[in-house]
């Protein structure tokens, strides 16, 4: 009882959300119209179709005509669709058609659904029914006399979405463990209350019904998505997501981490919409970095005040924003939730308590697993303060869990460690991505400009700033650190000894975060060494480093408006003063950036982009050049070469099989498989023997044919046995880091 009545503001708020979440208007369902501008025919015909008004005419005479829409992505359901069309005579059809489906004789295509066009009759209607997870779908007008086309409607089935459930079933378990927690943990209301508005003002830009795009928006929007549908695929964790390039795979699971996104693809998976499940990720973020920031700053500063200045002023910091909705760079966002984290395991390994190593292991892995360059750059700060600080580690205790942190680590993530170095093996795009870091260098007004200007730019480089996207850390930093400057020079009343010497650690490594991201570090010089290239040029952007200096300074700067005063009334309106000040700046930024970004998708367009990639991560051919256009305009039929005929053919997800007869004498006889070549395609025939692979000139898998005229050939994407080793020592760690964590707390409450 004691609990509920200390807690019944957060039951009372709990309550108030869950009523208003059940009953928010919501559709679950999706309804769109297509025009004649979403509509396309062959050049043969231009001249012929008029196209006045957005109504497409073909007149009499103009033999067979096919008018058909762009690809569009359809979730599992079923559909009624209207065509409204007018055809003076027999014989025109209307159809749905699926452009990726592949038939067992080698052709593709199939129809879901079509009507004839009735004379007379201005819109025809029928329903059709999307049996897989999703589908890629055309709608199509087949002309064999003159008609009149002027649009479609589609609505879908009700029930299509259940975001509103979900939401409240997610509110309610995040009630019940913050009372869980409170339970064991005081905490003040007023702490939380203020947390939680920080990372819900910080989610302001996912208040409209639409997401707005961003530099990377569409390859983890697309990735998300991807990861929902190859959830059950029964090979966990998911290494390739074989919807991707029309079904042909793609490899970006192995490289880019997504452990965090899981739990979001398995809510897509229940029934919550793919814009609806984007918005909560970048919530579950933002309250994320909030907690753990307050939590880790708390104890880093030995003191919840200032741990909660440190939070706010990170949580609204401006290039975490930019960071996350300018450039949607969704892994940096997620790693710099755990650099707070990181700070405080360093710190505990080289001067708190080293017995808490786990929380630079949680840190690391963390980090890890949501952005490899983050994690190079967090290991190059590290290992730097290392070596500054080495005379800690006469400390034989320290040095032994310093290693102990370091190869728990390494072990915990062995699942992801060992693939990427088998992977890199073989001349991945990705592999050649270096970038002249120079090029992307932050010119010294950037760095606090307060306009915050062009939020919806480009990284232009060093040619111009006009139109760029804004790198500006906040002019709080920099006020801050010159105030922490001019404290530590103070006579009449000094700095604590703790806060003084981490402001200044925090002060140098964050004014070295910001000189190297700048154009006047000397990056060309650096990356004419082929050694040091290799690791500076995989950094991409030298305005990576700016998630470091916004976490260095917004320590400095919290300590110096936390010791500029002493007495309680004045800390207190110089704290509320910046949230206000930050509150504004950020707000400003969020009315620009809505006001300038372009839409991605709404919701009735949001399926529209759940296939949206890049091609860093295909393998090529030693590097020789390719055409991308051509990749992304293969057909998804089998390959042969010349004198072999093809049947009985299939795919499905990453697995084929062909049957094939061989009819003429050509030395070398293959078939190219509608898969992206990795190196992980095995192919048999029916005897089990395992044929020989090669990659075609647009990076797809051949297989080479035995000498036999006949025979059947099975495909399958086969894990290596040492990337299973990997996963099942990482699951090891993990279960041993649980057993110690229960037999650690059983130990404290007997002691």
């Amino acid at each position: 009882m004691n609990l509920i009545r200390s807690c019944r503001g957060q039951l009372l708020l709990t309550l108030v959300l869950f009523l208003a979440i059940l009953s928010m208007p919501f559709r679950d369902y999706t309804e769109r119209d297509f025009t004649s501008e979403d509509m396309n025919y062959s050049e043969d015909f231009l001249g012929i179709v008029d196209e006045d008004g957005g109504i497409f005419t073909v007149p009499e005479g103009a033999g067979h005509l096919t008018l058909y829409s762009s690809d569009y992505y359809f979730k599992k359901g079923t559909y009624q669709v209207v065509f409204f069309v007018s055809a003076s005579g027999e014989g025109s059809t209307v159809e749905v058609y699926d452009p990726l489906w592949l038939n067992r004789d080698n052709t593709s295509g199939r129809v879901l659904a079509e009507a004839d066009l009735v004379p007379g009759q201005e819109s025809v209607s029928f329903s059709f029914t999307v049996d897989d997870y999703a589908s890629c779908i055309q709608f199509r007008v087949q002309a064999e006399s003159a008609l009149t086309f002027t649009g479609i409607h589609l609505l879908s089935q009700r029930g299509l979405y259940k975001d509103p459930y979900l939401y409240a079933g997610l509110l309610l378990l995040a009630s019940a463990l913050l009372l869980l927690y409170r339970r064991k943990k005081k905490i003040r209301p007023e702490i939380l209350l203020l947390l939680a508005f920080v990372a819900v003002w910080s989610t302001a830009p996912m208040s409209f019904p639409w997401i707005q795009k961003g530099h990377d928006l569409y390859f983890h929007y697309g990735r998300l998505f991807n990861l929902s549908q190859d959830l059950f695929s029964g090979s966990l964790p998911v290494r390739i997501h074989s919807s991707l390039f029309k079904g042909f795979g793609y490899m970006s699971a192995a490289f880019y981490p997504e452990a965090f996104f899981y739990p979001f693809a398995l809510l897509i998976r229940l029934g919550m919409s793919p814009i609806g499940c984007y918005k909560l990720l970048i919530l579950c973020i933002n309250f994320a970095t909030a907690g753990i920031s307050y939590y880790s700053f708390s104890r880093l500063c030995r003191s919840r005040k200032l741990g909660l200045t440190a939070s706010v002023f990170y949580v609204l910091a401006s290039y975490r924003l930019i960071n996350l909705y300018t450039r949607s760079a969704i892994g940096e966002v997620l790693a710099a939730v755990f650099l707070p984290l990181l700070l405080l395991g360093i710190y505990q390994l080289f001067y708190g308590d080293s017995r808490k190593w786990w929380a630079s292991v949680i840190a690391f892995t963390c980090i890890f697993q949501a952005h490899m360059i983050s994690t190079e750059l967090s290991l190059g700060f590290c290992v730097l303060f290392a070596l500054l600080n080495i005379r800690q580690l006469k400390d034989r205790a320290r040095l032994i869990h310093l290693l102990l942190a370091a190869g728990t680590t390494v072990l915990l993530n062995l699942w992801s460690i060992l693939p990427l170095f088998d992977l890199f093996r073989y001349p991945f795009e990705v592999s050649r991505d270096a970038r002249a870091l120079a090029g992307y260098g932050v010119y010294a007004l950037q760095f606090f400009d307060p306009s915050i200007s062009s939020p919806a730019g480009e990284a232009l480089g060093p040619s111009s700033i006009t139109g760029e996207m804004p790198y500006t850390i906040g002019v709080l930093l920099l006020a801050g650190s010159l105030l922490f400057a001019a404290l530590c020079f103070r006579k009449n009343r000094k700095i604590p000894d703790w806060h003084k010497k981490l402001g200044i650690w925090c002060l140098a490594l964050g004014l070295l975060s910001a000189y190297a991201s700048s154009i006047y570090f000397p990056w060309e010089a650096i990356q004419r060494i082929e050694l040091l290239n290799r690791v500076a040029g995989a950094i991409q952007f030298a305005f990576r480093f700016l998630p470091f200096a916004t976490l260095f300074l917004c320590v400095t700067s919290a300590i110096a408006v936390y010791d500029c005063f002493t007495d309680r009334a004045s800390r207190k309106l110089l704290f509320l003063g910046c949230v206000f000040f930050l509150t504004w700046t950020s707000g400003r930024y969020f009315g620009e950036y809505s006001a300038s970004a372009q839409n991605l998708v709404d919701w009735n367009t949001q399926m529209d982009h759940v296939n949206d990639t890049d091609n860093l991560y295909m393998v090529t051919d030693d590097f020789a050049y390719y055409s991308y256009r051509k990749i992304l305009a293969q057909d998804v039929t089998f390959s042969a070469s010349e004198g072999v005929a093809l049947s009985d053919v299939s795919r499905d997800g990453t697995e084929a099989s062909f049957t094939y007869e061989k009819t003429g004498t050509a030395a070398e006889a293959y078939v190219d498989v509608p898969f992206n070549y990795y190196p992980y395609y095995h192919a048999v025939d029916q005897d089990g023997n395992e044929l020989a692979t090669d990659i075609t000139e647009l990076l797809r898998l051949r297989v080479l044919l035995p000498e036999g005229s006949s025979g059947t050939v099975q495909v399958s994407f086969e894990i290596p046995a040492l990337w299973r080793v990997g996963d099942a020592v990482s699951v090891i760690t993990l279960c041993g880091l649980i057993t110690l964590a229960v037999l650690s707390r059983r130990k404290r409450k007997e002691d």
